[in-house]
């Protein structure tokens, strides 16, 4: 059972994935199910930081319409409450004094990098996963020598599209 346990991939998932999630955007939902379909399998661990409960307040067409749906109540409160296979990090001096030296690192390279940002590559740093994912590459994948992560989109090779497909015999 250890030697599975070794193989368990840990992901961290930024707030925008789980807003995804929320929205069911068409093009990322179905690698968003393929990953958590991993989880149950027990293949993948995600964590995010407790900030992202906070972050994940709404679904598009509730800003939009000013409107709020109880389904998405229930929705978001699904991904925090068990038997949810998020876990959830909480936020320490520890994290928050890393995402401030990022934050300065940031400015040194005349980048910015936004607290909640910082928190959030801070946090993934101290879990030690091994990718941080996230729909916002185009602002944070430069972080990644900052950070020592890969900082890619959400993936998985479980798509009915993906040449690796089926072929999980191996694990």
């Amino acid at each position: 059972m250890s030697d599975n346990h070794k193989n368990i991939k840990r992901l961290y998932w930024d707030s925008n994935v789980f807003l995804s999630a929320i929205n069911a955007n068409p093009e990322r939902l179905p690698v968003i199910n393929a990953i958590l379909d991993d989880c149950d399998h027990g293949e993948v661990e995600i964590y995010t930081s407790v900030l992202s409960v906070t972050e994940v307040a709404f679904a598009e067409f509730e800003k939009r319409d000013r409107l709020l749906a109880p389904q998405i109540e229930a929705k978001i409160n699904k991904l925090w409450l068990p038997p949810s296979p998020i876990r959830l990090e909480e936020l320490s001096h520890h994290i928050a004094n890393d995402a401030r030296i990022m934050m300065r690192q940031a400015v040194e390279k005349g980048w910015s990098l936004k607290p909640p940002d910082a928190i959030h590559l801070a946090t993934a740093k101290r879990r030690a996963v091994h990718e941080f994912q996230t729909y916002d590459t185009d602002r944070l994948s430069k972080y990644d020598a900052v950070v020592g992560l890969k900082i890619v989109q959400p993936t998985s090779d479980r798509l009915p599209f993906s040449p690796s497909a089926g072929g999980n015999s191996g694990r």
